[in-house]
């Protein structure tokens, strides 16, 4: 492979358009079953709880911050230290999103019959909608993704990006259901560029 500079641009050129092709593919699997999500995160009494190992762990908990910052409580669990005494966290009336390419992620897989005995509702954000994860979750939705980007077809890449996408539909969706604003996001969001903009916009219509 060349060092120059044109085959730098070659290689982003193919990954973003390979992302912008499995994004696309996210968008026409949309179903009903996205709409039942919605529905059970919102009358979910308890936590909505974002669970994963590698790269769908990070996804999992970038998600979780995300929704917690729209005022809906909201945790990161790590698959594998569930299994050690963090699983202790979480209660019946939780909701538990588990986030897995293949569905067939061992440390999730030894966690959904506890999850049955504590109460707690699942949902699996998955590849393969026929997997394991994927028929043992009460709800099973497919993040789209057909294949990684770029020359390299096994390094994380498409399946994360598209996992997080359909994260933050699901984040901002049901938010938006609950009422949340761009002034209420401020009340919880005050400080950084982020709370200056919307303190300046705020302050200034009240002035």
């Amino acid at each position: 492979m060349s060092n120059q500079p044109d085959s730098f641009l070659t290689i982003a050129h193919q990954v973003i358009e390979d992302e912008i092709r499995e994004l696309r593919n996210l968008d026409a699997a949309l179903d009903e079953n996205f709409s039942t999500a919605c529905r059970m995160i919102l009358d979910c009494c308890g936590r909505v709880i974002f669970s994963g190992v590698g790269h769908s762990g990070h996804v999992a908990e970038k998600s979780a911050a995300n929704l917690a910052s729209l005022t809906r409580p909201s945790f990161f669990l790590h698959a594998g230290e569930a299994a050690h005494g963090d699983l202790g966290a979480v209660s019946g009336d939780d909701l538990v999103i588990f986030i897995s390419n293949s569905g067939e992620t061992e440390e999730i897989l030894r966690l959904l019959p506890r999850m049955r005995s504590i109460g707690a509702k699942t949902i699996a954000i998955v590849g393969n909608l026929q997997s394991s994860m994927a028929q043992t979750c009460d709800l099973a939705l497919s993040h789209g993704a057909r294949e990684e980007a770029g020359p390299i077809k096994y390094a994380g890449s498409s399946t994360a990006l598209n996992c997080m996408a359909l994260c933050d539909a699901l984040v901002m969706a049901t938010s938006v259901a609950k009422g949340m604003t761009e002034e209420a996001y401020w009340h919880v969001h005050p400080g950084g560029a982020v709370g200056s903009r919307l303190g300046a916009k705020f302050n200034h219509s009240k002035s």
